[in-house]
Order: C-alpha cells, then structure tokens, then sequence
C-alpha cells in the first residue's frame, strides 16, 4: 500500500467499522459498516477515486464511480463490471476476489499494471472493502483505485486493459500493524491494542516491484517508510497472495 490515500481510506472505513460495534474480540462475528454510514463530506478529498460497488447475483458491478476514476478509463463505469478492464484469468480472478468482499473476514488490495491502446504503463492499487445493506452483509463494497504515478498522458489517454501482479489479504482489526496516521483513540489504544482504532500504513506488494507512488491528486503523497513484516505469500493459481493483518 503505496498510496496515502489509500491508507486514509482505510482509515476511514476502520473508523465506520469500530462504531459498528466490533471490539476486536477473537473469533467474533464481524460486523460491516452500513452503505448509509458513508458520508462523502468526511473523506471528500478521496471522492474522485473512490467508487461503490454492488452485488448483483454472480456479479460485481459499479453503483457509484469518482470522476478521476472515470477519466482513467475513459468512460463512465456505472453499471459495468468491476472485471470488465482486466483482461484473461484475471478477469476471473477480479470477480472472484470481490465476490468474497464481505463473505469472509478481511479486506483486499489489489495491485495491478494498466496499459493504454497506445502501449502506455501505469501501476495502480485498489482497495476493496466490505460494506452492508440494510443488514445484507457485503452486498456493497467501498472501494478506491489510485495510480502509483501520474504521468501527463493519465486521463487522456484511457486504459484498455489492466493484469493483476499482486493481491494481499488484510485484517487491519486485528493489530495495528502500520504507524503513521493518528490514532483517535490513543487512550483506549493503550489499554487494549484488540480493541483500539488501528493505524494503517503501508504492507508489502509481492510479484512486482511497485514504482514510484505518487497520487493522481494535486499533491504528491508518495510513502516511502518502513515496510511492515508480513507471513510468506502463497500461490492462488498465477496470482501471489499475501496473507496480511496479523503479527
């Protein structure tokens, strides 16, 4: 997790998360924020990246898409599958990852390379984070893709297909595994690390050295600060996954 946005809405989503009633205890049920907790005055400066997707049967599409997220590709993304950029097994893969958002207990980032029709590179991370509707567990999922660099053709020049390179398992819950973005609970946080807001920072990427990480935003948030320990990555057919969120 290369991004500071990425980690901010992380944060984000694990502040929605500990006022959902979850205390960190093991082996408890989780329970996902409310689609009707989000509120984009909170986390405006994260809006054009960030998207909604909804669960429709077998598949995953995209209720809600930021503008700057549109631009990358070239088009309006509501209604289409969260898949549809990636191309071969990955496309399945895509679909099978956010199918799972919300069925089982973690969250994913999801690090892939985009190309352009004019053979134009770029790395982007993607977050995928479960959300309830109306009780329904995972039936959407909060999401944000950011660029890891922002060259002058981005948003000019639309992807056309994208592979994954990495996907990594988070349960950022269960420890606060990154420092760097304020604890609004330090009190509680000293007490009981289970229960305490977590801080979020940035796990390693497998499979593909990540480039330079620079928001598509105005600002040039690239983190470059130590890399979190995590356990061995493991194979998923011809992805790597890395299984993170415990120490």
């Amino acid at each position: 997790m290369r991004q500071l946005n990425t980690k901010k809405m992380l944060d984000y989503w694990l502040d929605l998360f500990w006022q959902a009633g979850n205390r960190g205890e093991p082996h408890a049920k989780l329970m996902w924020p409310e689609r009707s907790d989000i509120q984009p005055a909170q986390c405006r400066a994260l809006l054009g990246n960030t998207f909604i997707l909804e669960q429709d049967g077998p598949n995953v599409n995209y209720r809600l898409a930021g503008t700057s997220l549109c631009s990358i590709y070239g088009r309006e993304l509501k209604q289409e599958s969260f898949s549809e950029a990636f191309v071969g097994e990955d496309q399945r893969s895509a679909d099978s990852w956010a199918y799972r958002i919300g069925l089982d207990d973690y969250v994913v980032l999801i690090c892939s390379l985009a190309q352009t029709a004019n053979g134009q590179m770029i790395n982007l991370e993607t977050l995928l984070l479960p959300l309830n509707q109306n009780g329904d567990a995972g039936n959407r999922i909060l999401g944000i893709t950011n660029p890891c660099e922002h060259p002058f053709w981005l948003g000019d020049e639309p992807i056309v297909e994208q592979s994954i390179r990495s996907v990594r398992i988070l349960r950022p819950w269960e420890a606060p595994l990154f420092p760097g973005i304020a604890d609004r609970n330090n009190d509680e946080f000293e007490n009981n690390q289970a229960s305490s807001h977590p801080r979020t920072g940035q796990p390693l990427v497998t499979r593909r050295s990540d480039l330079n990480a620079p928001s598509i935003f105005a600002e040039d948030h690239s983190d470059t600060g130590n890399v979190v320990p995590i356990h061995a990555p493991r194979r998923v057919g011809h992805l790597t996954v890395i299984d993170g969120g415990r120490e």
